[in-house]
């Protein structure tokens, strides 16, 4: 084998070996361990020192011949072709100077003042935003190697059916759909998937909207900075939950410090008309309050619609996860009783396809749809074409309304289990979900600290996410937690709860 090659198979990576060995020589090449011309091992020496079938090998090297990066030549069996698709080396002085020449090379001169220019720019001078207030939800990048993970937002392989999405973005990548899917939309979306959206998603929630009155984003939470772009700045005073979403306060902070956070009870938001009347705009989760899952009644629904006309106020409503109504038919969205057009609806995709979807939308009316499409338009444009051409086959041919049974067949399990343990144990206060949803909120004994908590269960497999970055920063309660379900099988939920339990009487003990 070249030298410079570097072959290292994993059969349990999910990548197919043939795609393995094309990866290795694709960045051979491209890194310039080998150069135009070098020659490359037999198909019969890679197979024996790799230890696979000839043939695999054989189809590795045909696809890098039909992509440019290799060639056969006589006598010589194959080689890095000429014309190969690298990109050239640019000599020039700055940052990536030091790249181009190897350490033993460098003058220790040189070295020197490269650092030394790279060192000049105070970065926190020059910024003029700092974004390190952000306090997200902590989830561990490498969570599938825990095996108990209560997180929430991520769904295990169990929940989605991979080969039904990989026929839809066949279809979508077929020649009839070639022309719009990798053209650029400018600032409009896919009106196949906008159609679906208004003849299949919305009107499962009560709403009926035109085209016009819908914009595709990259998910609910790019909706939600959209939205406060456009309606909030510094002398706007805007009302959320409490706890509440803790991206959402943070996209509100950097648009204004007048929020005003209300109580949640098992009616979802506490409506107080002394704030509200002085407000400028409410962003709530009526239907599935987040993080507590509280569902909001009908009459105090009516009463915020009220308060919301006699005061002028603005309803944002996300409602996230409205699909998951595996306990019993959902509320229809707050958007459903608009009757004067001050409920800008925000819903997701992503949850009940697969997060890394990242495909939302927005419903409001036209004047407001226009500048927010205006406004996505100079951000990112529009959401990639591909996705969302895909992922209207994916509602055109069924598979969507299939997930959503998938999902809800799961997820009932899960939460039964999820519910059973966490009784069981007797150590929890949880709430209860009026209609389903992906997770529990829990409360834990006053002397819990739930940040602790989530450290010490993490090293027994057991990932949890602390509640106390849901509410604000002010003195927050630390004894609450959520604990998701769509990222673990029922069979390993009672398991995951006693270890969890066994922990914090562990902490309990050591307690002075």
């Amino acid at each position: 084998m070249n030298e410079h090659i570097i072959i290292t198979l994993d059969s349990e990576s999910g990548v197919s070996l043939q795609a393995q060995i094309r990866q290795s020589v694709v960045e051979a090449i491209l890194g310039r361990s080998i150069l135009p011309g070098d020659k490359l091992p037999s198909s019969r020496a890679l197979s024996a020192q790799l230890n696979v079938s000839r043939n695999t090998v054989i189809l590795a090297y045909q696809a890098l011949i039909d992509t440019g990066y290799i060639e056969t030549r006589e006598r010589s069996g194959y080689v890095v072709s000429d014309d190969a698709p690298i990109s050239p080396l640019v000599d020039t002085p700055g940052n990536d100077s030091e790249a181009l020449y190897p350490v033993d090379d460098m003058d220790d001169v040189i070295r020197p003042k490269l650092a030394d220019s790279r060192a000049q720019v105070d970065w926190d001078a020059k910024l003029v935003q700092s974004c390190s207030y952000v306090r997200p939800v902590q989830k561990p990048v490498n969570w599938r190697e825990y095996k108990y993970p209560f997180v929430y937002g991520q769904v295990d392989n169990e929940l989605f059916s991979l080969s039904e999405w990989r026929d839809c973005a066949r279809q979508a990548f077929g020649m009839r759909n070639f022309g719009t899917m990798v053209g650029d939309f400018g600032q409009h979306d896919d009106p196949m998937l906008v159609n679906y959206i208004c003849s299949r998603s919305l009107p499962r929630r009560g709403i009926r909207a035109r085209p016009e009155q819908i914009l595709v984003t990259l998910g609910a939470q790019n909706a939600l900075y959209l939205v406060a772009q456009l309606i909030v700045d510094a002398s706007k005073h805007v009302v959320i939950e409490n706890p509440a979403y803790p991206d959402l306060r943070d996209i509100l902070l950097q648009r204004t410090q007048n929020i005003h956070p209300l109580p949640v009870d098992e009616g979802g938001l506490v409506l107080d008309e002394g704030v509200l009347r002085q407000s400028d705009s409410v962003f709530i989760t009526p239907s599935h309050q987040c993080p507590t899952t509280f569902t909001m009644p009908a009459d105090r629904r009516r009463q915020l619609l009220d308060m919301a006309r006699r005061h002028d106020l603005l309803i944002v409503e996300d409602d996230y996860e409205f699909e998951m109504n595996f306990l019993g038919a959902p509320t229809p969205a707050l958007k459903s009783q608009d009757e004067d057009g001050r409920v800008i609806y925000v819903g997701s995709l992503s949850k009940s396809v697969f997060p890394g979807l990242r495909l939302g939308y927005l419903v409001a009316p036209e004047g407001l749809i226009s500048q927010a499409r205006a406004l996505r338009h100079l951000i990112l444009r529009h959401p990639p074409g591909h996705a969302q051409r895909t992922l209207a086959y994916f509602m055109a041919l069924g598979h969507y309304d299939a997930q959503i049974r998938r999902l809800r067949r799961h997820l009932a399990g899960r939460h039964t289990a999820l519910q059973n343990a966490l009784d069981q144990e007797g150590l929890f206060a949880r709430t209860g979900s009026h209609f389903g949803g992906t997770s529990f909120w829990v409360k834990g004994p006053d002397w819990l600290d739930a940040r602790e908590l989530a450290q010490r269960a993490a090293e027994e497999g057991v990932l949890i996410e602390a509640g106390d970055v849901f509410f604000g920063r002010t003195r927050p309660p630390l004894n609450y937690f959520r604990l998701a379900y769509s990222a673990i099988a029922a069979e390993r939920i009672p398991d995951g709860i006693q270890r969890l339990a066994t922990v914090m009487r562990r902490m309990q003990s050591q307690k002075p």
